[in-house]
């Protein structure tokens, strides 16, 4: 079990997505909102001042530096398991091989909380035992 929370850090062009996701957030106890960005550019710049345990990233992001990318960038801290989502499931693949952990359609919002939690499980064992976990 978790003693912290898990902290969280959530990239997406949509505003809306994360707004709801902010929202959706702040009902869960184990969970808290550290930094939300627009896109990869600025994910970066917030992970490395907020520290996340997990980043929950939209794979198809509008700058240069794409979720793709981002997701290698990411997944390279022990300390920041990476959960990839997108409502294009086609990109499923392309994601793990990046480095996620986990991906997860949008529009399922328990199965979105779930791979949260349990990415942070994995990379909280992955960042201890110095080994990449099995999906």
């Amino acid at each position: 079990m978790r003693d912290r929370p898990i902290r969280l850090l959530v990239v997406d062009d949509d505003a809306r997505v994360r707004a709801a996701i902010g929202r959706t957030i702040m009902m869960e106890a184990d969970l808290v909102l550290v930094a939300a960005a627009r896109d990869a550019t600025s994910a970066l710049a917030m992970a490395a001042a907020s520290d996340p345990s997990v980043a929950l990233l939209d794979v198809l992001l509008p700058d240069e530096a794409s979720g793709l990318n981002l997701i290698r960038h990411l997944a390279r801290n022990p300390g920041c398991a990476v959960v990839a989502m997108s409502v294009r499931g086609a990109v499923r693949t392309s994601a793990l091989a990046a480095g996620a952990l986990a991906f997860v359609e949008k529009d399922d919002v328990d199965a979105l909380l779930m791979q949260v939690r349990n990415a942070a499980v994995r990379g909280h064992l992955r960042h201890y035992a110095g080994v990449p976990p099995v999906i």
